[in-house]
């Protein structure tokens, strides 16, 4: 069993449980809403969090942290209740120190097992910091103490939402017997302040200021130990994370997507065939030629989308991420990023210059360049050998790519943007002079071919040079004519 699987079955049961401890609490939809949600994103955090994890298998101590964790998203479910009587708040503590008990159980599971890692630790701490925020929120909310107690649980988060702003803050701290000291005082003090008890408030209090002491000693040494204090703005940050956000819901939220992929590549990619997505962004060409069963090399210069595909795609021996650039020739190009609209990153100046009168691309801004690595079609091939279709999605620089392709490849993809429809024009070109090929296209994300019949390069050409600016993009496809026995098809 490999570690997702592991991670797969570890999820289920524990979500049987929190269906069965949901069913035993008087908790409504809000609160179903609450845990169920809670818990969603803490399958997705640990499954993309796999590719930190440097064992073959999840292991018994992360298995626990998870269980822990869910009863963490029980609690966000609890807190949504209207009331609770002083013997259920009595539960949520008992079950609640018993939770906090077991804190260093899964430490010691690692150790044991020698599944110790960097991982683990993160893991372990975000789950940490999850149930203190949770219960506070039950504290404020049913406790004597008052929503004042809120400020017990968020001051982790406080500190890494400063950490953007001040990235001296995100660094690296010595291990701290003190630390761990004023976590365990912290969850006592939450505990007491959700029990009905007298003097909650104080100790509540008192638990706050061990806390607060912990997390200035720690603020202090980072300053102290900062090679630089300076500020970075956060709001490029922010509109990356929201960018790729945007692209993951667009690409996997929507409904009958993938089956409509799949009907329409099956014409292309075949079981135990490769398949080359040279832009693969967020990856759900990728998965999907998975599911066709092809082995598949995703090439994503963008540093952050490129470790966003390693995460998605880990432990997966058929899938091959390289971070790089395809162009003409291997070397380093400037790769323009926006921040707000990730999708359109691109090495074409041409691009970027003839889009900008075009009303689609009105509130692009491309803010940042960054230096990537490229290397050639023709490189890929022979480490990996001759695809049966290649994808190319590059915003303008699709001709640079082809332009690294020195023999025909059987069949192929390439963006075409109206207002920037040279780069197409040129593809179709260098296709002509690299074989006999026939095309076809297809507008946006329909996936569906637009003609009955494909035609030549001559009708393609004369009907991507008619188009107007301001009409949809879409995909040309192209497979070529080639005899299977060719020498030119490598």
């Amino acid at each position: 069993m490999n570690r997702k699987t592991e991670l797969s079955f570890v999820a289920l049961v524990c979500g049987a449980l929190l269906v069965v401890a949901q069913s035993l609490v008087p908790v409504e939809f809000p609160g179903t809403l609450a845990a169920f949600g809670a818990f969603f994103v803490l399958w997705a955090a640990v499954r993309l969090g796999l590719a930190d994890h440097p064992h073959a298998a999840f292991g018994p101590a992360n298995r626990l942290t998870f269980a822990r964790g869910t009863f963490v998203c029980l609690l966000a479910g609890i807190s949504c209740v209207p009331a609770l009587d002083p013997q259920a708040r009595w539960m949520l503590v008992a079950t609640g120190a018993f939770a906090l008990a077991l804190d260093g159980l899964d430490g010691w599971l690692a150790r044991r097992h020698g599944h110790a890692s960097a991982f683990g630790a993160r893991f372990d701490m975000e789950v940490d910091s999850a149930f203190m925020l949770a219960l506070s929120v039950l504290a404020a909310r049913f406790g004597e103490a008052g929503p004042w107690v809120l400020a017990l649980g968020l001051p982790r988060y406080l500190f890494v939402a400063a950490g953007w702003r001040y990235p001296f803050l995100a660094a690296a701290l010595p291990h701290s017997e003190r630390r761990r000291i004023a976590c365990v005082v912290q969850g006592i003090a939450l505990l007491a302040a959700l029990a009905p008890v007298a003097g909650a408030a104080s100790v509540a209090a008192a638990g706050l200021v061990v806390l607060l002491w912990s997390f200035a000693v720690d603020c202090l040494w980072l300053w102290r130990n900062a090679e630089s204090r300076a500020p970075e703005p956060v709001a490029g940050r922010i509109a990356g994370w929201l960018g790729l956000l945007r692209s993951l819901l667009v690409y996997y939220g929507i409904p009958g997507r993938a089956a409509r992929l799949d009907r329409f590549y099956g014409r292309f990619v075949r079981e135990g065939g490769l398949a080359f997505d040279i832009g693969a962004h967020v990856g759900n060409r990728v998965a999907c030629w998975r599911r066709l069963g092809s082995r598949v090399v995703a090439v994503e210069p963008q540093p952050r989308y490129a470790d966003l595909l390693r995460r998605i795609f880990v432990d997966d021996p058929a899938v091959r991420i390289e971070e790089a650039l395809l162009d003409a020739a291997e070397g380093t190009v400037a790769l323009h990023l926006s921040d707000r609209h990730p999708t359109l990153a691109t090495a074409s100046a041409d691009f970027m210059r003839d889009v900008r009168s075009a009303g689609a691309f009105g509130g692009v801004a491309w803010n940042r360049a960054i230096p990537v690595a490229a290397t050639t079609l023709d490189a890929l091939i022979v480490r990996e050998g001759m695809p049966d279709f290649v994808k190319i999605d590059v915003e303008g620089a699709e001709a640079r790519v082809l332009a690294g392709l020195g023999r025909p490849a059987p069949a192929l993809s390439f963006e075409y943007v109206p207002a920037a429809k040279t780069a197409a024009l040129a593809c179709i070109d260098r296709l002509a002079e690299l074989g006999d090929y026939r095309f076809n296209r297809s507008k946006g994300e329909v996936h569906r071919l637009e003609l009955d019949e494909w035609t030549d390069a001559r009708t393609m050409r004369a009907w991507l040079a008619a188009l107007t600016p301001d009409e949809p993009s879409g995909d040309v496809y192209a497979e070529w004519q080639g005899r299977p026995d060719d020498p030119r098809r490598g």
